[in-house]
């Protein structure tokens, strides 16, 4: 398995030849609160569900990254909401957040910048106020 950062690179440089995206979702329990496990089976639940040419790599901080390949904009929302329903339907025991951003000409312009948004997204959807 190759890291984010290797992932992401090689993503960027196709993304500057071929002028097309790509995006990245973190995907974390509120609060970072989840066992290595637990981690480790919400990445299997992804990778299960997401296509074959996108990449989910559990991360060291409690999280898993998700690089979705030539999905932008509107193109997310499709596997955006099977994410959303899966992790659902498999860990309904954790209460997953998810933040994401995409890379490409008309979005951010590097993978760190999306990165860091996701990073802002996921934060501020685990501070959102139940909707009652």
């Amino acid at each position: 398995m190759s890291s984010l950062l290797e992932i992401a690179a090689l993503e960027a440089q196709r993304t500057a030849r071929t002028q097309r995206g790509f995006s990245l979702l973190r995907v974390a329990p509120a609060g970072y609160c989840a066992l290595e496990l637990e981690i480790e089976l919400l990445a299997e639940v992804l990778q299960a569900h997401l296509r074959k040419t996108d990449f989910v790599i559990p991360m060291r901080s409690r999280e898993v990254a998700v690089v979705l390949i030539e999905s932008v904009g509107e193109e997310v929302q499709a596997p955006l909401a099977r994410v959303r329903e899966v992790v659902g339907r498999h860990m309904e025991h954790l209460d997953v957040r998810i933040g994401w951003a995409s890379v490409g000409p008309r979005d951010l312009q590097t993978w760190q910048e999306a990165w860091r948004w996701a990073g802002q997204l996921l934060v501020a959807h685990a501070a959102a106020p139940a909707a009652a």
